[in-house]
């Protein structure tokens, strides 16, 4: 009985002493981290890393390699999110260019750089009453109510309707910027702004409806009506819609730069 028991514990020794050690252990759990991020599971390959860094740690070789194949594989992540960013890019861009075949850009009315219709140019526009589309570079959009005449009317808001459909902005008290008048002569000039929500939907209702004859209301102490200009529809509708992809551009080179950033810290 006690040989028996003797043979059993060699034996179970024996076995002990052919395990593999703690060193193949983690060159095996690398090689498994490898093959996933050949396979593109970025994920599933920092998983196996960090359990490498944590329960190998005291092995100082493989703790080496496993950092090395954690920094590349986070290169590797961040060029690959760079090839799909480089890619929307392209896409977005051209998208953007025919819609900007009627606008020009302008630093000729304020401070910063502009996007304005051909057709809406306050030189081609300073004596008629019409509603203009507001766009910059960086993609911020709003449209404002420009009436000209002889007497003032002192309109604050405005009502885009047709047929049986219609929708009113809010009301823009005068204050000298948003909501201004001035005059030269016998003419008079009334300039609202509808910023922040202050169209209250009109653009959104014009875009869907800019090849309807829409008329617009002008309502302050008097009213004045007109029929909006084909190519002030589209101005407006046109703007607005590259307001969006110019943000989406935008916000695609603020990701580029995030992943090239990544690459250049991982690779110190």
């Amino acid at each position: 009985m006690t040989n028996t028991r003797l043979l059993y514990l060699l034996a179970l020794l024996l076995l002990m002493g052919c395990g593999a050690s703690r060193e193949e252990e983690a060159q095996e759990k690398l090689s498994e981290a490898l093959a996933l991020r050949d396979a593109g599971n970025f994920n599933l390959a920092r998983i196996k890393l960090d359990s490498i860094l944590l329960t190998y740690s005291d092995l100082s070789e493989e703790s080496a390699k496993a950092r090395d194949l954690l920094a590349e594989i986070n290169i590797n992540e961040q060029e690959r999110n760079l090839a799909f960013l480089d890619s929307a890019l392209q896409a977005q861009e051209a998208l953007l260019q025919p819609m900007l075949k009627n606008f020009i850009e302008s630093d000729e009315y304020g401070s910063e750089t502009v996007l304005i219709h051909r057709r809406q140019r306050p030189e081609n526009s300073y004596n008629r009453s019409f509603l203009r589309a507001h766009l910059n570079t960086a993609g911020d959009f709003f449209i404002s109510s420009r009436y000209h005449g002889t007497e003032w009317i002192k309109h604050n808001q405005i009502r885009v309707y047709y047929r049986d459909q219609s929708v009113s902005s809010l009301e823009v008290e005068e204050d000298g910027f948003n909501n201004r008048r001035f005059e030269d002569g016998e003419f008079k000039w009334e300039i609202v702004n509808y910023k922040e929500g202050k169209d209250n939907g009109i653009v959104d209702f014009i875009a869907t409806n800019y090849d309807q004859p829409l008329r617009v209301q002008f309502r302050g102490k008097k009213y004045e009506y007109i029929i909006m200009e084909r190519f002030d529809r589209e101005a407006i509708r046109d703007a607005y819609e590259i307001s969006f992809l110019l943000k989406e551009i935008a916000h695609i080179k603020e990701e580029q730069a995030r992943a090239r950033e990544a690459i250049r810290q991982f690779k110190q």
